[in-house]
């Protein structure tokens, strides 16, 4: 537990106003050459318009004459805006009357009408010819394909390996994954309501609003059956099944889409996505296979060792995998077996052992979670929460093609959040290839989605390198056989984080080697703390830090053969609890993976739960990646090779004792409670420093730790960061011997003073590119939703009052004023002099700071 003597302190709250943000951008040459000549892109549109109009006729014609299955959303075709331009697709929604099925990359849009003579759009044309007020964003409108069955829509639609295999054969048997757009508009706005409102008039605008989102829903509702149904129609024309279709309506307050898991003919599939309006994506459903290759013979142990359960206020952390051999004498007794269940389709639902050969794997990370350094051979060790068997993957460790992987966390998250309210779930599965950049999959949207609206925290593993692989996603042998060496192929695209990793909301793990082995002819690939050989990397979706943390998970051993074999003798294993159904020790060191590295940050996870039970998760995620820190050799590298450090290792190997104590030279501040913020909102923290840490002379090095962790409402159907979130945020924080007054003035618009300040920026290590703070190029730390930075500066440097402001930026949801996005936020100081009683003055400067706000609130009142 952790030391009391030195617990986390709140930090201080200082305001909260409009913040100040970057201005927008200058007008594209494209935009301006078009308002230069309104009459030459109005002739322009309408020559575009006539001949879609032609087109989309002779399709639904010849679609009635061959009396295929009916659609009734209208005819598909492309639109180009300018890149991330949320005003353009406004004016398209609200003005043209089309409807936004997806958004691509380079601003492109597939859009929908049901007017076959885009009447609207013909005549904002030429109202915009004439320079009509209101139609001045036709010129925003760059490109239209009007051609609805064009290659340039059909290759935005499917993944790269499905458009090499297109058309597809007539004959050809497919199972795909496709996501169908469904976006009612003009959705409710809630009411505006403050402590001051009446009871009469917050029960009057509560009941409007209540009627307002029925009605809403039921039109969502009513084309989310139509879409459904048309779908069912297309699947049974061509002697077709479907296996599943999931949409987040339990989940997500207004929905935009659903998917659909369909096997029928590549003819069958052919005329679904060229012909159906609101199909957005089709892609191969992810082959999920865990590796296991250990086989060991069978062995006594008689060591004397008993294992406690926990107490009865601790937390429950849920192990998704494999199932787990619940009598094992390591793990029986922190098993609460009653809430076991099997989630494979066909099995029984109290199926729920650990039936993979070679000692299991949910036994494995099941072991991990409890012993993530050492396994006790003797005595006895309480257990610090509750293990939950959650069984998806079959006797060979598979996750079964009948099983939408979505579908079933929503479930699973369902059934042990009612039952026990556990909100920390390890989930070492993901693809056996790299993941898609292009659009969040339904999988890794699925994980932001429980994240943000049931408050849970999946720790997943960022997937490994098989040793040998396929030709368009090559293992580590055939990386070295093609002149790649290592650690360079590890940023190769194949070799990028799998499906479900990239994840927004969910902490992605990748793994590092434990030591470095040379015996005879072998060797370990990686260096002691280097990136395993294994181990997959980032970036993650629009330049996202993945993985953020990394942990312990063994390394391969090669010898020098031609080609090569790789090994994993005992030096570059973990040591890892075994399942002994089929034989075998109780414990070995004879596997690696991330699937093993990451439930070691689950165990801080689970701890984190138990010690602040009444805190969201957002901040238990904060204070893994803020106690995260680089190895040595990371730290001292050269700035130019930051970039790829971080894309292997994220932020670093997180620390149990930092994550939840603290000690006299480092003191760690927390947000007292879990935020809702506002676009264009800003939210200003101080943590006061006392004069004897900033007094000149005394000479020493602090180093500062800022880690901002936040949950927007995703959409799938949107591809930006901007554009995924309802709601984005970011930081930034005081400059060198900055007033805090300054600060304020820089960071929110209700300061009359000078924004401007001539002190420079801490040296961050990566920085946030808008406010120039970073050393390193190539990665900043403001494009996923946990945002770490830290610098180590002179102590004279530091100011009065160090602050940090949490901006909102509007995304997705800009036109709802009351759209929010949740934050949690954690500083730390740490005097790299263990002399400096860090925590003893800044804990007394807080108390002062405390007591002067209480005075000013008593004045005021």
């Amino acid at each position: 537990m952790p030391n009391s003597h030195f617990p986390h302190l709140n930090i201080i709250f200082k305001a909260q106003g409009a913040a100040k943000l970057e201005g927008g951008g200058s007008v594209p040459p494209n935009v301006r050459k078009n308002q230069q000549d309104r009459s030459g892109h109005s002739k322009f549109l309408k020559g575009k318009v006539n001949a879609f109009s032609r087109r989309a006729k002779e399709l639904r014609k010849a679609r009635q004459e061959a009396q295929l299955p009916g659609i009734k959303g209208g005819v598909p075709f492309l639109l180009q805006i300018p890149d991330e331009d949320d005003g353009a697709i406004e004016f398209i929604t609200e003005k043209l009357n089309l409807e936004i099925v997806a958004e691509y990359d380079d601003g492109f849009l597939i859009v929908a009408s049901d007017d076959l003579e885009l009447r609207r759009v013909i005549e904002l044309a030429n109202e915009f010819a004439d320079s009509t007020r209101g139609a001045g964003s036709m010129a925003k409108i760059i490109d239209v394909i009007e051609d609805p069955v064009s290659e340039s829509r059909i290759m935005r639609i499917l993944e790269d390996c499905l458009y090499e295999k297109w058309p597809f054969s007539d004959e050809e048997n497919l199972v795909l994954d496709v996501s169908i757009e469904v976006a009612a508009y003009g959705r409710p706005a809630k009411p505006r309501l403050t402590s001051k409102s009446k009871p009469e008039t917050r029960a009057q605008k509560e009941a409007e609003f209540a009627a307002q989102k029925t009605r809403y829903l039921k039109v969502w509702d009513d084309k989310r059956i139509e879409r459904e149904e048309e779908i069912e129609k297309f699947a049974r024309y061509y002697a077709g099944e479907i296996y599943h279709i999931a949409d987040d309506s339990h989940i997500v307050e207004f929905p935009d889409s659903f998917s659909a898991r369909i096997r029928m003919s590549g003819k069958g599939f052919k005329d679904l996505i060229q012909n159906y309006p609101n199909l957005f994506e089709v892609t191969i459903p992810d082959d999920v296979v865990q590796p296991v290759n250990s086989k060991k013979p069978a062995e006594g142990f008689d060591k004397d060792y008993k294992l406690l359960p926990p107490v009865t206020e601790s937390s429950s952390l849920c192990i998704i995998d494999s199932g787990i051999q619940e009598q094992h004498r390591w793990l029986a007794s922190a098993i609460d077996s009653g809430l076991s269940r099997c989630f494979i389709p066909g099995k029984g639902s109290d199926d729920v052992a650990d039936y993979v050969k070679g000692g299991g794997h949910g036994t494995r990370v099941a072991g991990v979670c409890l012993y993530p350094q050492f396994i006790p051979e003797e005595g006895s060790y309480q257990s610090p929460f509750w293990l939950l068997n959650a069984r998806v993957l079959d006797e060979n460790n598979r996750l079964q093609a009948n099983i939408f992987p979505a579908d079933l966390l929503h479930r699973i998250v369902s059934h042990y959040k009612q039952l026990l309210g556990t909100r920390i779930y390890q989930h070492s599965i993901s693809s056996n290839v790299s993941c898609r950049i292009s659009r969040m999959s339904v999988w890794a949207a699925s994980i932001d989605l429980l994240s943000h609206c049931d408050d849970v925290l999946f720790i997943q593993a960022a997937g490994n390198l098989p040793v040998n692989g396929q030709l368009s996603s090559p293992g580590i042998c055939d990386h070295i056989q093609q002149g790649r060496k290592y650690p360079e192929y590890l940023y190769e695209s194949a070799s990028r984080i799998a499906n479900p990793a990239q994840s927004l909301q969910a902490l992605t793990v990748g793994s590092i080697s434990p030591n470095f082995y040379c015996e005879n002819n072998r060797k370990s690939v990686a260096l002691k703390s280097h990136p395993s050989s294994f181990s997959r990397s980032g970036f993650g979706m629009w330049g996202s830090i993945k993985p953020e943390v990394v942990e312990f998970g063994g390394d391969y051993a090669m010898d020098d053969g031609n080609p090569p074999v790789f090994t994993t003798p005992q030096a570059v294993c973990p040591e890892l609890i075994r399942s002994t159904l089929n034989g075998g020790p109780p414990f070995d060191r004879d596997q690696v993976g991330t699937s093993f590295s990451a439930p070691k940050v689950a165990h801080i996870a689970g701890q984190l739960a138990t010690q602040f039970p009444a805190q969201e998760t957002l901040l238990y995620r904060a204070l893994i990646v803020n106690s995260a820190r680089w190895p040595g050799w990371a730290e001292k590298a050269q700035v130019s090779e930051r970039s790829q450090i971080a894309r292997s290792i994220g932020y670093g190997v997180p620390n149990l004792a930092r994550a939840t104590e603290n000690t006299e030279n480092r003191i760690t501040l927390i947000t007292e409670t879990t935020y809702d913020i506002n676009a264009k909102e800003g939210f200003v923290f101080g943590v006061p420093v006392p004069q004897e840490l900033r007094r000149q002379g005394e000479e020493f090095k602090i180093r500062i730790d800022v880690t901002l962790s936040y949950s927007g409402q995703p959409r799938r159907t949107r591809k930006s960061r901007r554009g995924y979130l309802g709601v984005w945020l970011d930081w930034k924080a005081s400059k060198k011997r900055e007033l805090f007054d300054t600060f304020h003035a820089r960071a929110l618009k209700d300061m009359d003073s000078n924004e401007g300040s001539n002190e420079k920026n801490f040296p961050w290590t990566l920085g946030n590119k808008k406010e120039k703070d970073g050393i390193t190029d190539g990665v900043t730390r403001r494009n996923g939703t946990v945002q770490k930075d830290w610098a180590v500066v002179n102590n004279y440097d530091l100011p009065d009052i160090f602050g940090i402001v949490v901006r909102g930026h509007k995304g997705w949801d800009r036109e709802n004023p009351d759209a929010t996005s949740r934050f949690a936020l954690v500083v730390s100081f740490e005097a790299l002099d263990l002399e400096v009683k860090v925590y003893e003055l800044v804990e007394a400067a807080i108390q002062a700071e405390i007591r002067v706000e209480s005075t000013k609130v008593e004045i005021n009142a």
